[in-house]
């Protein structure tokens, strides 16, 4: 054989070796341009569900990463923030036990993208309980990303807590796992009690040390913890992050009195739940609201589910900012709404419970134990009835439903203006929530099942006629024959646009 021809035949074999290896070269750049003369992609240790891809240059630029995967879509990172000649970019919003190919895009002076090497990446199955459960997908979520989170608690009476993010399938495409810290006095905070997302991209969520608010980065890095630090007005069930950087949450504290009168001790203790504003800046909590000053627990009218077996009086379990000024909360255990004033000297009106304001025409439109109370664009008030009794033609019991209120303040009369049951029926007596979405779509979570070994529990996205658009159920046999409790999942939430700034630049598909 020839000298050129065996150079040849090498250089073709040398050529198939390169394109069947797990990470092509980088091809040659334009002049402009630094070549990239390295490059490989790992999955975190940590964490199966976020990849870093490495990328060396010839010169320093700025880069971006091109990811896909068939079923899972296809997306670009965000550019680098800064131009360097070694980069480490991490990579989010990746199913499960997927093959995703790569490519590194390096940029020129004209601000376009010379994609020159490409690579492949495998990512982890999720931890714990998030690998165990059974997903049920029905339809499409008209949001990219929808967030939840998701507890479960094993045989050892240990608790496994976690954030999660969905694609509008339903799939996992990001998730963290929680503290397992939690208090036990006066009834357990097992759940992710709220999930917000702050516009650099981290989130903030209750339910960190010692149950307090935690601040992390996409990457699960803590960046701040919130922790009230004594017993009086421990924070819990929802928090407001204002745009000054103060955070106001519902507190509760315990309160003594004397409770002779109703034939109870005179050394009885309830809790009591206020609303606390702590300012980071100065490290101070303020307590700014305050039930006793609404409310009396002496007055057996205005006791509510409160007995002294159960401490927990009010309940407040939602709060929620109006446009105005002021917020909207839930009251769980006096079947009660509340709107308070801006200044947080005021109860402006209340809505069913003790010394309601609003008579109801139908009584069927009344709610028990409610949560996520919200007010809607048109004023209406947006809540998740969690107890609502069967109609009579269907039997006795009970069900949940998302219940929206139409309030008259000329006549002091609530009406029904919109709600939603599925059929058959679901019946989640605790935790749970509903949230109009911005396109008039609602987001209502199905978050508790009694019957946690046959029943699961859903996620369900309706239109403004109560047409199923998406569904999500869950339920985890193993843990079901272990008889341990759950799962259950507190609350689910319209999604980010993205997780770390990413571009979709094709969508997922249902998986098969």
């Amino acid at each position: 054989m020839n000298p050129i021809a065996a150079a040849i035949i090498i250089a073709i074999i040398a050529a198939l070796s390169l394109a069947c290896s797990d990470s092509e070269p980088a091809a040659a750049p334009p002049p402009d341009i630094p070549a990239v003369t390295a490059h490989s992609a790992a999955v975190s240790a940590g964490n199966g569900q976020i990849a870093f891809v490495s990328v060396s240059l010839s010169a320093p630029a700025k880069v971006a990463v091109e990811y896909e995967n068939y079923l899972a879509g296809k997306f670009r990172t965000a550019l680098s923030e800064t131009a360097s000649d070694e980069h480490l970019i991490p990579v989010v919003r990746l199913r499960a036990g997927a093959a995703y190919d790569y490519a590194v895009g390096v940029e020129g002076r004209d601000g376009a993208l010379a994609y020159q090497a490409r690579g492949e990446f495998a990512t982890g199955e999720p931890p714990g309980a998030l690998a165990t459960t059974r997903r049920t997908m029905t339809g499409e979520s008209s949001q990219d990303l929808l967030a939840t989170d998701y507890i479960v608690r094993n045989a050892d009476d240990s608790w496994d807590r976690y954030i999660v993010m969905l694609d509008s399938f339903g799939h996992i495409v990001w998730h963290y796992e929680a503290v397992t810290e939690v208090r036990t006095a006066d009834g357990v905070q097992v759940a992710v009690q709220g999930v917000r997302f702050k516009p650099d991209g981290n989130l903030m969520f209750l339910g960190g040390a010692d149950d307090g608010v935690r601040e992390i980065t996409p990457l699960g890095e803590t960046v701040s913890e919130i922790v009230s630090g004594a017993d009086d007005d421990w924070p819990h069930h929802d928090f407001i992050p204002l745009d000054d950087g103060r955070v106001v949450y519902p507190g509760r504290y315990s309160y003594t009195f004397d409770d002779s009168a109703n034939g109870g001790s005179a050394e009885t203790t309830a809790s009591v739940d206020s609303i606390v504003v702590y300012d980071p800046a100065t490290g101070d909590f303020e307590r700014v609201w305050d039930g006793l000053d609404f409310w009396d627990i002496r007055d057996p009218a205005q006791r509510g589910q409160w007995n002294p077996d159960n401490p927990n009086w009010m309940h407040l379990n939602s709060l929620f900012p109006t446009p105005g000024g002021g917020y909207i909360a839930s009251v769980r255990n006096l079947n009660q709404i509340i709107s308070v004033s801006a200044d947080f000297q005021t109860v402006r009106w209340r809505l069913s419970g003790p010394d309601g304001d609003f008579a109801f025409p139908d009584p069927t439109d009344r709610f028990n134990f409610p949560h996520t109370a919200t007010r809607l664009a048109n004023g209406n008030i947006l809540i998740f009835d969690n107890t609502a009794p069967l109609p009579p033609d269907e039997g006795e019991g009970n069900y949940s439903r998302a219940l929206e209120l139409r309030l008259d303040f000329a006549t002091l009369t609530a009406v029904k203006a919109w709600e939603y049951s599925p059929d058959p029926r679901m019946f989640s007596r605790a935790v749970s929530g509903a949230f109009r979405l911005d396109n008039g779509n609602t987001l209502i979570n199905f978050g508790f099942a009694d019957d946690f070994a046959a029943i699961p529990i859903a996620i369900v996205e309706v239109d403004a006629s109560g047409r199923e658009l998406f569904r999500l159920e869950t339920i985890d046999p193993p843990l079901a024959q272990a008889a341990t409790q759950g799962p259950l999942r507190y609350r689910a939430y319209p999604g980010p646009d993205s997780i770390m700034g990413e571009t979709m630049l094709r969508a997922p598909k249902a998986a098969p």
